[in-house]
């Protein structure tokens, strides 16, 4: 679909993602109904009305697309565009009151991320886009660091206690002990941090489709390193390239 292109994209992204009056009225009421998943992570009514209203807001004006969330089934079609929702990547954020959380939609053709978004409801409804090329925080060109080294570098993840159970803990070790600062701002908001200039690494396992497609086009688009440890995107570091080398040497 090569006349779809990233301005349209950032464009139908800003109008259909800008859900800051159904948090403003979560906020003002202090209700929020949550249940548990099978996989025991949560979910709230939020997170449902979210992506029914992006799903519809896609087949009224793609029809022929096909669409990938995170709480629904897959909608699946004949064309090779297709959309991947995550409504609110961070719910557990969310449910304590954390406002670190954010609603992803990416645009793939056939298996390729083509560009990617986060909107962060809570934190001046900000809107990062990216396109494999650039990166935007809402109109202005974000990039990773160029010139940190590692022992000043900042390292984050969203779950220390998953990588403690994880194959990876002793090289997590070793990073950590080759850093200065470590800290667990996750989830979308630690990819934004690391592209945006204000910490080099992200460290994240587990990873669903809908939690990382989103987020590939952006990450590149700031000029950062993916260093995948499980294909495709399940096990991955996000890093700035002025360090790279070094964490290549511990991974």
């Amino acid at each position: 679909m090569e006349d779809f292109t990233f301005s349209d994209f950032r464009n139908f992204v800003r109008e259909i993602t800008d859900f800051s009056g159904l948090f403003s009225q979560m906020q003002e009421t202090g209700e929020l109904s949550i249940e548990i998943k099978n996989d025991k992570t949560p979910v709230t009514e939020i997170d449902f009305q979210i992506e029914v209203s992006i799903r519809q807001a896609i087949e009224d004006n793609f029809p022929d697309h096909s669409i990938t969330g995170e709480e629904f089934s897959d909608k699946i079609n004949s064309s090779q565009c297709k959309w991947v929702i995550d409504p609110i990547d961070g719910t557990l954020s969310l449910t304590r009151g954390v406002p670190l959380f954010g609603t992803l939609l990416g645009f793939m053709v056939g298996s390729s991320p083509r560009y990617g978004s986060v909107r962060f409801p809570l934190l001046g409804n900000k809107l990062i886009t990216g396109d494999g090329k650039k990166c935007f925080e809402d109109d202005k060109v974000i990039h990773a660091t160029i010139d940190k080294k590692i022992d000043d570098a900042l390292i984050l993840t969203s779950d220390e206690n998953r990588i403690k159970r994880s194959e990876y803990f002793e090289k997590w070790n070793i990073l950590n002990n080759n850093t200065a600062y470590h800290r667990t701002w996750g989830d979308c908001y630690g990819y934004y941090l690391v592209c945006s200039g204000k910490a080099q690494v992200m460290f994240d396992i587990d990873l669903k489709p809908c939690d990382i497609l989103p987020l590939i086009p952006v990450i590149q688009g700031a000029g950062c390193e993916i260093i995948e440890l499980k294909e495709p995107f399940r096990d991955i570091l996000v890093c700035s390239k002025d360090i790279y080398q070094d964490i290549i040497e511990i991974f």
